[in-house]
């Protein structure tokens, strides 16, 4: 294992600091002016999986772990011979570097789940898989405004952008030449989207081409180590436990919620017992302000802080397992994006759907308030570039499909990928709906198989009866029941909901409800917002930061100030430490 990769072109000044604030790199090899070098694992960061290997003109570096096959070093010297022919399956970033023509390759696997970055600034340049090191070294630092609001807009940052506008991160299923001096040479995707339904295959039998699949998928990625596996109120950690053997001893579950009766922690409490899995439930607890520092070198800055709530266990996490079972993802595969019925429907207007779709509440008073009269140049860019991303996808004929694509490519990529990492803190992520075999199976399934879940509650009533009677948490009924949740079911929650409003008790379902409450939170605000000094103030003015504290501190909880108010603590804390 290892903490961080990076490589160096025309290194002339001392190495700035990794992830864990540590300058010290090894170099693995020298090359003329290049520089290959690796930092050691630290405290409370997990890493990657590392391996080398040299053949023939080849010298190769392998981070993370590839599937689906018995040989994996063959895998990979046919994949980098031949990508499109010889796809390889798994949660990795390659590099290499070629000795014949003094080139360095990069690739990313099918859905860019390992993050990468590159910049050139004239002087120097760089690749790495920690962003603030590799700015340091080779970024003129000039912040990106229309990347910004695209980040603020949506909660991730757009394409291939970042907070700079000469760093760009490596995209999904994409090869990258870089010359001896770290110019880029040339790049493009090896893998296609395709949606292709098989029309002679019934349902029924889809049903059980997935079982089949997802349970040597499962089967690989619990085969090894020790493993950690969360289970919420939702179906698709539920899913993941559907295949697993009674005799496993190496799984360990747990959850965690904002009560210690939460619902969440309740349904994943009987999931485990009646799989007879060690679990453990936590109830989540201030922790932002003290760990802050852990959260954003996990996440570097790409991601909500406040959206990291893994961060609260991942100590305990570190204790118990060595991987650890995302099952992010599967409700993507296993649903409509909800635009069922617009077979052929134009690319503008699924730009414009798209962009409205991923809009977030909140973002108006942070586009507007930092680029004041230029929001709608901003929004008119940002939607100029997710019309540039569908136009890739228009041989896709079924728009939902094309959307879900279009989904994988930048939300996936950018906002799901990066929480990932604040597991990586504890565990190696090991992400079942990521693999290229159930991506490649579900571009043959048509879309209504699909729809409302269809299938997934399906496989869990056929295969696992026994998890399909425990509730599930979205419709407080069963998966036998849940079909009622307007009709028979409506009395049980008209009981419900009146015992709250005779109690008066509050139902917290957002983490920063949690961080931002309290003395400790409105001083943790206050210190990231409105200190003297700060350079969020170069954006926003500590009047306009101070009228939206108050009124978030005294009105009712709103998800659209919540929202506001997260990702402000977010960039500041992010330029603070690495701006």
């Amino acid at each position: 294992m290892i903490a961080d990769l990076l490589i160096g072109f025309c290194l002339r000044d001392s190495m700035p600091r990794g992830r864990d604030g540590r300058s010290e790199w090894d170099a693995e090899n020298f090359l003329e002016e290049t520089q290959l070098l690796l930092q050691s694992q630290g405290r409370g960061w997990k890493g990657y999986p590392y391996r080398t290997l040299e053949k023939d003109e080849w010298r190769l570096s392998l981070l993370g772990e590839v599937f689906g096959t018995t040989d994996s070093e063959n895998a990979v010297l046919q994949f980098v011979r031949n990508p499109q022919a010889c796809p390889l399956n798994g949660h990795f970033l390659l590099f290499g570097y070629n000795t014949a023509t003094h080139e360095w390759h990069v690739w990313t696997d099918r859905f860019g789940t390992l993050h990468a970055y590159y910049a050139e600034n004239g002087h120097q340049a760089a690749i790495g898989t920690f962003f603030p090191t590799v700015a340091a070294i080779a970024s003129r630092r000039r912040v990106d405004r229309t990347a910004l609001a695209g980040f603020f807009r949506f909660g991730f940052f757009p394409a291939d952008r970042t907070y700079f506008e000469d760093v760009r991160i490596f995209q999904p299923a994409s090869h990258y030449i870089f010359d001896e001096n770290g110019q880029l040479l040339q790049s493009g995707r090896y893998k296609q989207w395709k949606h292709i339904p098989d029309q002679q295959r019934s349902y029924d039998d889809t049903v059980a081409e997935f079982a089949q699949l997802f349970g040597t998928v499962m089967d690989e990625m619990t085969a090894e180590g020790r493993i950690a596996l969360p289970i919420s109120g939702g179906l698709d950690s539920r899913s993941t436990v559907v295949p697993l053997h009674s005799d496993m001893q190496n799984i360990w579950s747990y959850s965690y919620g904002y009560a210690d009766d939460s619902p969440e922690i309740s349904i994943a409490n009987e999931i485990a017992e009646a799989r007879s899995l060690p679990f453990e439930s936590f109830t989540i607890t201030p922790y932002l302000f003290d760990r802050l520092d852990h959260v954003l070198a996990s996440v570097e800055g790409f991601q909500d802080v406040t959206q990291c709530r893994q961060a609260f266990v991942t100590d305990q996490i570190a204790t118990k397992a060595d991987y650890l079972i995302a099952a992010h993802w599967g409700d993507v595969w296993m649903d409509s994006m909800g635009v069922d019925g617009m077979i052929g429907h134009d690319t503008g207007t699924l730009a414009d759907m798209t962009f409205t779709k991923m809009k977030k509440r909140g973002s108006d008073w942070l586009v507007g308030n930092m680029l004041r009269s230029g929001r709608a140049e901003a929004d008119s860019n940002l939607r100029d570039i997710l019309l540039k991303e569908l136009i890739q996808y228009e041989g896709i004929a079924d728009p939902d499909f094309r959307l879900k694509a279009v989904k994988t490519d930048t939300w996936s990529f950018r906002w799901t990928v990066a929480s990932l990492r604040m597991f990586q803190a504890a565990a190696f992520p090991r992400l079942p709906f990521y693999d290229a075999r159930l991506a490649d199976f579900f571009c043959t399934v048509p879309t209504d198989f699909v729809r409302d879940r269809r299938l997934q509650i399906d496989y869990i009533k056929r295969f696992a009866p026994d998890l399909a009677r425990i509730t599930w948490q979205a419709y407080d009924a069963d998966l036998f029941r849940y079909q009622y949740f307007n009709s028979l079911l409506l009395p049980k929650r008209a009981v419900r909901k009146a015992a709250r409003m005779i109690t008066r008790r509050t139902v917290v379902s957002r983490n920063w409800e949690i961080q931002f409450s309290g003395e400790q939170g409105k001083k943790g605000l206050e210190h990231f917002l409105l200190r003297p000094g700060l350079r969020i103030h170069e954006y926003y003015s500590p009047d306009s930061l101070q009228r939206l504290l108050t009124d978030f501190h005294t009105s009712a909880p709103d998800a659209g100030k919540g929202y506001a108010v997260s990702m402000l603590l977010t960039f500041s804390a992010f330029l603070e430490m690495y701006g």
